[in-house]
């Protein structure tokens, strides 16, 4: 993938405090512009065996550029031994919006 893409990376966390904690990180680090969080119920197999759990999805708008960053400060902060961090391209949008994330992350720390 391209350095200069646009992007969607999305995590999965275990907890509100969690969440918050990673969301300020990013944030004050600019590493993204964005981050959006939902509560999800997942389903997957742990241990061979079908496990369930209640967690916080994070959606983080950012760059090709500054995954690898956003992958080190995930992994930094991350309770599970294999946390999910998947990096998705935006393959379209707005021209404002791609601008308006162009420009928080500018100065990424």
């Amino acid at each position: 993938m391209r350095t200069d893409t646009y992007c969607i990376i999305s995590t999965t966390v275990p907890t509100q405090q969690v969440a918050q904690q990673l969301t300020q990180a990013l944030l004050q680090r600019k590493l993204v512009a964005c981050i959006q969080s939902t509560e999800v119920h997942s389903s997957y197999i742990w241990n061979n065996s079908v496990a369930q759990s209640q967690e916080i999805l994070l959606q983080m708008k950012s760059t090709g550029a500054l995954f690898e960053a956003v992958k080190t400060e995930i992994e930094s902060h991350h309770p599970y031994d294999v946390p999910e961090i998947i990096m998705t391209p935006i393959i379209e949008a707005n021209s404002a919006y791609l601008q308006w994330i162009k420009e928080s992350i500018a100065s990424a720390k």
